[in-house]
C-alpha cells in the first residue's frame, strides 16, 4: 500500500467502500453480508480514485476491536480517517456510503483533516429531525434541505408511485447551495452517483479478470488479492504513461496481463528448461506456452533413421557384460550405444520438431 501511494497521484475525488474476498475456510474474522456476490468472505476496506479506480489503501476489517478505537469513534469514523491519512490537508473529497457516514466524521475531515466528505445517511442518527426524516405531505420528486455553516443535508423522495417510497438522505461538506439537476435530482445527488463507484468498480475488475485460486488458508487469500491489486495498478499507471508521452496503441488489460505474467515466469522457466531431470513432455509445454526455445533439445543432434546408422558395433551400455550384445544404435541425447531391447523410436514429427529447434 506504501508502494501505491508513493506512484501515484489521485484525482480531486476519492472513494470508500467495501469489498468481500470469497473465502470459506476457517477464519477467525469471516463474515456472511447477504447483499454481495460471494456472501462469504473476509471483508476489507478499500479507498479508490474514483477516475481511474487505482487502488489506494486497504485495510481488513477484523470485527469490533475497542482497543484501536478512541472513544465515541465509530468503526466507519476510524477507517475513514486511517485511509485518508495521506492525503489530509489536500482539499480532496471523499464519497462514502451510509455505514461511513456521520455528522462527527463530516466535522472532523473538514476541521482537523482539511478534506471535504459526501456519502448517504441513515435515517436512524440522532442529528437528523424527524421533519426531515418524515414522508407525509411530501410529493414524489420533491426534495427537502437542511443547511448548517459548514454542511448541507438533503433529503430526496424518489418519484415511485407506490407505497414503498424510501427517502435518499445525504449529508455533503463540499456543497453550499439548493441545486437542482436538469433531471429534477438534487446536485448533491449527482455528484455522489458520478463517485460512488469507485470500488464497486476496481472490484468488477478483479472479478472480470482474476488470478485467484480455491484455497482455504485466509493468508493465501490475501495473497491472490494483492496479486490482483498490483496488477490493475500496474495498468493504471502504465496507461497513464503511455497516454502523457503520446502513445496511441493502449493494451486491453487482458493482454497486459499475458505480457506482464509471461515476463516474470520467463527466467524461472529458462532456468527449469536448463535441468536434465525434468521430462520431455514438460519441457516443451513450458517452451510453447513462453515461447523460448528448449535448452535440453538445443543438444541432440540431427535425427537419424535407424536401418542407416553408420556408427561401428560396440557393447550396448545398458545390457550385462556377460551377454556381449552389440550393436550399431546411438541415444540420441548422451550417444551412448543401446541394443533394441533399450532403445526407444521416436516418430518422424518429433525428430522434425528436434531439428527444427537445433
Amino acid at each position: 500500500m506504501e508502494k501505491c501511494q508513493r506512484h501515484y497521484t489521485p484525482c480531486e475525488h476519492l472513494c470508500i467502500d467495501e469489498q468481500l474476498l470469497a473465502f470459506r475456510g476457517r477464519c477467525p474474522f469471516r463474515m456472511y453480508i447477504p447483499s454481495k456476490p460471494a456472501k462469504y468472505g473476509m471483508k476489507m476496506i478499500l479507498i479508490n480514485d474514483c477516475k481511474t479506480k487505482y487502488l489506494l489503501g486497504c485495510m481488513p476489517y477484523l470485527g469490533k476491536d475497542q482497543t484501536r478505537l478512541t472513544p465515541g469513534i465509530g468503526l466507519g469514523h476510524y477507517f475513514t480517517k486511517e485511509l485518508t491519512q495521506p492525503y489530509h490537508h489536500t482539499n480532496r473529497n471523499v464519497t462514502t456510503d451510509n455505514w461511513f457516514t456521520s455528522v462527527g466524521l463530516v466535522t472532523d475531515l473538514l476541521e482537523n483533516c482539511g478534506m471535504t466528505m459526501v456519502g448517504t445517511l441513515k435515517a436512524n442518527k440522532r442529528e437528523l429531525p424527524d421533519k426531515i426524516k418524515s414522508k407525509e405531505d411530501r410529493e414524489p420528486g420533491s426534495s427537502a434541505f437542511l443547511f448548517t455553516k459548514e454542511m448541507t443535508l438533503v433529503s430526496y423522495l424518489p418519484p415511485v408511485r407506490n407505497k414503498a417510497k424510501k427517502l435518499v438522505l445525504l449529508l455533503s461538506s463540499m456543497h453550499s447551495q439548493p441545486t437542482i439537476g436538469e433531471k429534477g435530482k438534487p446536485e448533491i445527488i449527482e455528484f455522489y452517483n458520478s463517485t460512488k463507484g469507485g470500488v464497486d468498480a476496481f472490484d468488477e475488475m478483479c472479478e472480470l479478470y482474476s488470478c485467484n485460486r480455491k484455497t482455504k488458508r485466509w493468508p493465501l487469500c490475501i495473497f491472490y488479492l494483492m496479486v490482483n491489486v498490483a496488477v490493475i495498478n500496474a495498468n493504471v499507471v502504465y496507461t497513464a504513461n503511455l497516454e502523457r508521452t503520446g502513445g496511441t496503441n493502449v493494451p486491453k488489460r487482458r493482454r497486459f496481463m499475458l505480457h506482464l505474467a509471461r515476463t516474470f515466469i520467463r527466467p524461472w522457466a529458462q532456468k527449469r528448461l536448463s535441468a536434465d531431470t525434468l521430462p520431455r513432455p514438460l519441457k516443451t509445454l513450458i517452451s510453447t506456452v513462453c515461447n523460448l526455445p528448449s535448452v535440453a533439445n538445443t543438444q541432440y543432434p540431427t535425427g537419424q533413421v535407424l536401418a542407416q546408422c553408420t556408427y561401428r558395433q560396440v557393447r550396448c551400455a545398458e545390457c550385462p557384460r556377460s551377454t556381449d550384445r552389440k550393436t550399431r544404435i546411438r541415444c540420441l541425447k548422451c550417444q551412448r550405444p543401446v541394443c533394441q531391447s533399450h532403445y526407444y523410436p521416436t516418430c518422424t514429427k518429433c525428430i522434425e520438431l528436434v531439428t527444427r529447434r537445433i
